[in-house]
């Protein structure tokens, strides 16, 4: 349906290929998409000119979920991009390490801690939890239609509005004070189980770019038993709200981005 092709080959695709096809009979692509250029020092990657770069250059230290991951997000899909090392390292700690890797890992220990790894029930929500729930639902919607568009970049930026509003919201609810009394225990189950779905529908989001994590994420959260394998869930349906069945059991997860020495 889609033919994805580089940007100095479009003509061949584009016009040649598609009479080819149509002299033998067969069904031409519906749409031709042009992507751009790895730039590596303002200079499209040669080999006679020694400016490559090998993929497991870079998955042998990131790992290929971080590969992907950069790849689909810092540059705009279709567009000439360039690559650095250093802009690499520092999205690999600041976005995947310190955003989604501990956002993960603290949900996690604090069900475990507070709830010994059952997931509670939500309770009576309010506005915090309400901007979680309609975060979700936008996230998936802009999602889907990006996708739609190709605009691969735009998928992950709108479920990455989740990752952003999660640590924002588990900041500001303090779960680690509420715990601390009886009478917020009501309050921690709602906003512990807010933290869970959340996560359950990144997972989801994310899951096309970064398999790994993401599986690694999904079995952590004990929420396959109820609604399946990660690679049925549907991204069209991801956005619905309160898929987490309570009382499933969460169980340790290790870090799902490990710190890289320089």
């Amino acid at each position: 349906a889609i033919h994805i092709v580089g940007k100095d080959i479009a003509r061949f695709h584009a016009v040649i290929w598609p009479a080819m096809l149509m002299a033998a009979g067969l069904q031409p692509p519906r749409r031709v998409y042009g992507h751009g250029w790895l730039l590596v020092g303002g200079e499209k990657m040669s080999k006679s000119k020694l400016t490559g770069i090998a993929p497991h250059q870079i998955t042998d230290v990131f790992g290929s979920d971080a590969f992907r991951y950069y790849f689909m997000s810092a540059i705009n899909f279709g567009q000439d991009g360039s690559f650095s090392w250093e802009d690499l390292s520092a999205r690999y700690q600041s976005e995947l390490a310190n955003g989604f890797g501990n956002l993960a890992s603290r949900v996690i220990a604090m069900i475990s801690r507070y709830f010994e790894d059952a997931v509670p029930g939500a309770n009576e929500m309010n506005d915090a939890d309400a901007v979680i729930v309609d975060t979700v639902a936008k996230a998936f919607q802009n999602a889907n239609a990006a996708i739609d568009k190709l605009a691969i970049h735009d998928a992950i930026k709108s479920v990455w509005t989740i990752v952003d509003a999660l640590n924002l919201y588990i900041t500001e609810q303090e779960p680690w004070v509420l715990a601390k009394e009886d009478a917020d225990r009501a309050r921690l189950e709602t906003v512990l189980y807010t933290a869970v779905e959340g996560l359950r529908a990144i997972a989801v989001g994310l899951s096309p770019i970064m398999p790994d994590a993401t599986q690694k994420l999904w079995s952590a959260l004990g929420v396959g038993e109820a609604l399946g394998n990660l690679r049925d869930q549907h991204l069209s349906r991801a956005g619905d709200w309160g898929q987490t069945p309570a009382g499933i059991r969460v169980s340790a997860l290790d870090a799902l981005f490990p710190r890289i020495e320089e």
